[in-house]
């Protein structure tokens, strides 16, 4: 039968526009606006494997994440049939490729040094024939990333941490090297006092390498594991466990101030919710802001999951928890600074604690969004793209440069098991949040320089595109930041910033001239995505390196 040219139209027409809605970067036109299906809700879609139970996750570089889970059956092998416990995901692709560890990782820690090298400190106990993993306590791995699929992994195996560490937190300092802090000497429901390590340590080490005793992880037994760490622009540290609080002077060993404990219910592991250090802004002169949501009532599987959130601003003089809603009780969330200054939490469920085999439950499936420029009452988008996959115990979430959130994990079952009530996920997903959908293009960015070093002027490429002018009316407002996404584990996003960048548009809108940050403890040192934002609209977040040399990149 002739199909008339009308009804030839028609169709095509139809095709598109329902390919258009399968595609998470698509738009419709409509009386000359830019519509796109997803522009309130964003896009959750399932593609790719991790190959390994993604315990850990960090982002090595634009297109390559490391992901890490302890000595155990994984889907990834190797020829010999040994399970794989690490891989490198690469995110063109959605493959992976194995990569061969010696000593157990369960439970550790990591971050960057200065040079760009990343570094994993301490795990778990050895595993025996089926898995041929020597012991992690001690063990400091690191891992230079590249491009060309030959990296792999260093391994000091044993003896370079001062202390068995099993649970331990890192944050990365201005120094360029790591802050190593608590975890136990041993694994765990909970911590106690015959196997609590209530010390901090470096990695290169400092001085004579002894750790150095702190009571604040005495006093915050015993959910004092894993606690919340950040790096502050005055070079101190806050540091968060149980519901206790303090900003620390790690060079002198000297607590700077004791905080008032966070109201509600304990925070930190295994009644675990998650911290998060609000976007610093030199408008503000860097004053910074911590956010804690989620927790625990207790140990048992039916406790129920805390539903507040606190807020403190330490620039104040006497700084206090400003109490808020969390939409959702929720316990193991992962709150991810998003490219447009937001904070995405995900993952986590309703009921129980931290640990496997029937210990958490009701898994909380809707994403929701926190800004935190709005007024308190006001901060919360809900009615986000969910998903149908329980991400509980063991799951990890990670901002990408292109503004999408890769999410992965879930493990709360031991051994691995696919076929649980909750099996063990190996499945990726990413959400596109609505930024991506508010314009048919973004701002593209161009002659980003690979490295620069603090306080440093300079100038990169721009091009903000027709539509994006168009969809504006009138308006032109231009951010631009630096995002650290971080090491994700357990709830944790360690050594996670996003520092807002001092910068002049030129009066063609075609270029942009950048103050990199005037000092290490604003940014420490190492790489970070510049993301150059119109109208909330993000660019592709291009990899720059802040030094204090440019020859500091040397591995």
């Amino acid at each position: 039968m002739k199909i008339s040219p009308f009804l030839g139209l028609a169709f095509l027409a139809n095709l598109y526009f329902s390919q258009a809605q399968d595609s998470p970067f698509a738009w419709m036109s409509s009386s000359q606006q830019v519509i796109s299906p997803f522009a309130k809700a964003g896009k959750m879609e399932q593609r790719g494997r991790t190959g390994v139970a993604a315990m850990h996750a960090v982002l090595l570089n634009e297109k390559k994440i490391l992901v890490i889970d302890k000595a155990e059956w994984n889907e990834a092998q190797f020829d010999s049939g040994q399970s794989a416990f690490s891989v490198e995901y690469d995110l063109t692709t959605d493959t992976y490729r194995t990569l061969p560890l010696e000593t157990n990782t369960f439970c550790s820690a990591g971050g960057f040094l200065g040079n760009g090298s990343f570094v994993s400190t301490g795990g778990g106990e050895r595993r025996g024939r089926t898995w041929k993993a020597e012991p992690g306590w001690q063990s400091i791995r690191h891992y230079t990333p590249c491009m060309d699929n030959l990296c792999e992994w260093s391994e000091y195996k044993t003896g370079h941490m001062t202390n068995n560490r099993w649970y331990p937190t890192v944050e990365q300092l201005p120094e360029g090297d790591i802050f190593i802090i608590g975890g136990s000497t041993k694994g765990a429901a909970v911590n106690r006092d015959e196997i609590n390590v209530p010390s901090y340590e470096f990695w290169p080490p400092r001085g004579d390498g002894r750790e150095i005793h702190m009571p604040f992880l005495n006093e915050t037994m015993p959910f004092n594991l894993y606690p919340f760490v950040f790096a502050l622009p005055d070079g101190n540290l806050f540091i968060f466990a149980n519901r206790q609080s303090m900003i620390f002077d790690y060079n002198n060993n000297r607590v700077v101030k004791r905080l008032p404990d966070i109201p509600g219910m304990v925070r930190s592991y295994p009644l675990t919710g998650g911290a998060v250090m609000l976007p610093l802004d030199p408008a503000n002169d860097y004053n910074v802001e911590i956010l804690v949501c989620g927790g625990s009532e207790n140990m048992k599987k039916n406790a129920k999951a805390d539903a507040t959130c606190g807020r403190i601003n330490l620039g104040d003089e006497e700084p206090k928890w400003e109490m808020d809603t969390f939409v959702y009780p929720r316990l193991m969330p992962d709150g991810v600074i998003l490219a447009d200054g937001s904070i995405l939490w995900v993952n986590g469920c309703q009921r129980g604690w931290a640990g496997y085999n029937g210990r958490n439950h009701d898994p909380t499936f809707d994403p929701i969004i926190y800004d935190s420029k709005k007024p308190h009452g006001d901060r919360w988008t809900t009615g986000l793209a969910n998903t149908d996959i329980a991400r509980m115990y063991h799951s990890v979430a990670l901002t990408l440069p292109n503004g999408q959130v890769w999410i992965a994990g879930s493990n709360n079952v031991d051994p691995p098991n696919i076929d649980a009530e909750y099996p063990t996920e190996f499945r990726v997903e990413y959400y596109s949040p609505p930024y991506l959908f508010k314009s048919a293009t973004r701002p593209l960015v161009s002659h980003v320089p690979r490295v620069v070093v603090y306080d440093q002027s300079f100038d990169i490429l721009l091009n903000i595109g027709g539509d994006l002018v168009a969809a504006a009316n009138g308006a032109k407002e231009v951010k631009v930041a630096l995002l650290r996404p971080g090491f994700s584990t357990h709830s944790m996003h360690m050594s996670q910033r996003y520092v807002y960048l001092t910068h002049q548009l030129s009066d063609d809108m075609q270029s942009l001239k950048i103050q990199a940050p005037p000092r290490p403890s604003v940014f420490p040192p190492g790489a970070g995505f510049l993301i150059v934002l119109y109208n909330g609209v993000p660019s592709e977040g291009v990899e720059i390196f802040v030094e204090n040399d440019i020859n500091d990149l040397a591995i």
